[in-house]
């Protein structure tokens, strides 16, 4: 992990080294948090009426322009001779990372008769 937000195409990484840092209490406290705000505003778009478009992150990795064009699309912009851009910014997940989701997950769990991740 790099500590960093963001990073824009091409740019150097930072250096820096927070594998030891994991802690699993800050984690569960914004998975708590991020899960309560996501569940608020699907609350909102029911009681508005609202259907809307769900991006599921790993599949816009996988298909940026795509997905783009599907955003297009459900809002009714014709996209046909649109030129889509690359994306600006590099993925910064790496192996420290996915370890940390992994390792969460199991600590998470670990009295769980039934594990649902």
């Amino acid at each position: 992990m790099s500590g960093e937000w963001h990073r824009q195409h091409g740019d150097k990484p930072q250096e820096s080294d927070l594998s030891d840092k994991y802690n699993f209490d800050a984690i569960r406290h914004l998975y708590i948090e991020s899960s309560m705000r996501e569940a608020a505003l699907e609350d909102f778009f029911t009681e508005a009426g609202i259907v809307p478009l769900t991006i599921v992150y790993e599949d816009f990795i996988l298909d940026y322009e795509g997905t783009v064009r599907k955003v297009l699309e459900f809002l009714n912009i014709p996209s046909a001779h649109v030129p889509i851009a690359p994306p600006s910014h590099d993925r910064l997940a790496d192996d420290v990372s996915e370890e940390w989701v992994q390792r969460f997950r199991e600590e998470l769990q670990q009295d769980w008769k039934n594990r649902a991740w």
